[in-house]
């Protein structure tokens, strides 16, 4: 009888083990990536495709709400000088990095140090210019001890700006405006943002990552907030496929895609339309010109190449009308924006193909010298249709086009150093107003791919950022775009809308214009 009864014991202790060895299953999303990033270094990672990993991994002193809204983040409070040129925030208490060191704010002054410092090489540095002596410290004019961000307490920065920015509370909620641990950076050098030595201060840190594969994230016990991070694990897979990522979707292998296939979307309305958001995004689809290489430095080249284009077909037709046509950059609605109106491209396409012959002709191309025109763009099946279409518009006015594909990474790499003629490119905007746009044209911006430089179009920014009158403050923006699309650095094709798929088992998405939502705001049933 004994020894039954201890059988009966062990077996019970044993269903006991393995109940709760089943709780305590970490819970975990799969979350689908545009492209592999090419850095996780918050001060080197371009906006587009590491941001939504680096917002699961850092977080400054505001961060992105669940509904895109600036709320706080490492700072719990602020204020703002009477001028608009001050910011003082105070952190919250017992703030640390994922190794258990205490964060302070000398971290906030050093990273921004290090973002503004042109050794440095950060592409999104031009984000922060408005901070006093930024773009004077990129152009090694000063020193970046200069720059305007002090710490006169451990639990206190202060922000003083060049002029007022009525957007810099959203320009901080994005990744490029986080710490960076000094400590680990001054140990490890550049190579210090890779699993076993990154050290963060987000909802989860990083424990792994296989080039191309994945990149692994574990919650970080350290985070001030960890009670309320609700999944343990996030993987994000880049796929660039977009017909191999909405299989793996319905196999059940990603929890969330962040672009559905176009070729895809009647099926998915019928058969899984509960998976599917569709909402307007702020960003741009656009060609970029290298204007200092020829024959793109010539504006008749570069306006031809525009108007030779349908928009409106390719939005309709080739991509089903799953995109708006954009005949300008900014996208309306953008912090209030009307968006700017080009009423040249209302003119029959007829009418702007005959005038594109002729601009053409008169830059010196024609039958018995064709333009040839090289487009570089990244492997997908939606952007190889684009690109096919326009090479079909452009053979309309005797334009020959070479089409050059490359996987994501590489475009990054073609469009940063500026070795391409033509190439296709986003404009996402990172905070809700038309600056997030037009600043990445302005001379010195980092961000510049086309290395266009017009100093009435700098000024007029200036000019809007400083104006306290709203409508006056838009009139000058509106001005400053009618500038940039007059020199056609670049060509807008269509405005985004976002067609992300989540899986039933996530809770908590909202859809917002800015980006989708931070792992730290959902949870699985």
């Amino acid at each position: 009888m004994k020894t039954a009864i201890t059988r009966f014991l062990t077996v019970l202790s044993l269903v006991t083990l393995s109940a709760g060895l089943a709780i305590a299953e970490p819970s975990v999303i799969q979350r689908g990536a545009s492209i592999d990033p090419p850095s996780l270094d918050p001060n080197l990672g371009t906006s587009g495709p590491a941001s939504p990993v680096l917002s699961d991994l850092v977080e400054g002193l505001v961060i992105r709400g669940r509904r895109g809204e600036p709320v706080p983040g490492c700072a719990e409070s602020w204020a703002v000088s009477d001028d608009g040129l001050t910011y003082t925030f105070e952190l919250r208490a017992g703030l640390k990095w994922s190794d258990g060191t205490p964060l302070t704010a000398d971290d906030f002054v050093y990273s921004f140090r290090r973002l503004l410092d042109p050794t440095t090489g950060a592409r999104a540095a031009g984000l922060f210019f408005i901070i006093e002596g930024g773009q004077a410290i990129a152009r090694k004019e000063r020193e970046p001890d200069t720059l305007g961000v002090s710490a006169p307490d451990p639990a206190t920065v202060v922000i003083r700006l060049e002029q007022p920015a009525p957007f810099f509370i959203q320009l901080l909620a994005n990744s490029q405006g986080v710490p960076v641990p000094q400590h680990v950076i001054e140990q490890h050098g550049r190579g210090w943002a890779k699993a076993g030595t990154m050290v963060s201060n987000g909802p989860y840190q990083l424990a792994e990552r296989v080039p191309q594969t994945h990149i692994k994230l574990v919650r970080n016990p350290n985070f001030y907030a960890a009670d309320d991070v609700n999944i343990d694990e996030v993987y994000w897979r880049p796929v660039q496929d977009l017909g191999a990522a909405f299989r793996q979707f319905r196999a059940g292998e990603l929890d969330t895609v962040l672009m559905a296939p176009p070729d895809e979307l009647g099926w998915i309305r019928e058969n899984m339309p509960d998976a599917l958001h569709m909402n307007p995004i702020q960003a741009t689809y656009v060609l970029v010109f290298n204007v200092a290489r020829p024959p793109f430095d010539d504006l008749r080249v570069r306006r031809a190449l525009s108007l030779a284009l349908d928009r409106d077909a390719m939005a309709e037709q080739v991509l089903r009308g799953n995109v708006l046509a954009a005949p300008s950059l900014v996208t309306p609605g953008t912090g209030g924006y009307p968006g700017f109106e080009v009423n040249e491209l209302r003119r029959p396409l007829a009418a702007r193909q005959a005038e594109a012959r002729q601009l053409l002709a008169d830059a010196g191309f024609g039958a018995d010298k064709p333009l040839t025109v090289s487009v570089v763009f990244d492997t997908q099946e939606e952007n190889r249709k684009i690109m096919v279409a326009i090479a079909t518009m452009w053979r309309g006015v005797g334009v020959q086009t070479e089409l050059d594909s490359v996987e994501g990474r590489a475009l990054f790499g073609r469009l940063r150093g500026r070795d391409f003629g033509v190439a296709r490119s986003s404009v996402f905007a990172v905070f809700d107003d038309p600056y997030a746009f037009l600043q990445k044209f302005e001379s010195d911006n980092t961000d510049n791919r086309a290395g266009y430089r017009n100093t009435i179009f700098d000024s007029t920014l200036a000019r809007a950022n400083a104006e306290r009158n709203p409508a006056a403050r838009t009139q000058l923006l509106l001005d400053a775009e009618g500038l940039l699309l007059a020199d056609q650095p670049l060509v807008p094709i269509y405005w985004y809308i976002g067609k992300v798929l989540v899986a039933k088992r996530v809770k908590g998405w909202l859809d917002a214009p800015l980006g989708t939502p931070m792992t730290r705001w959902l949870s699985l049933d």
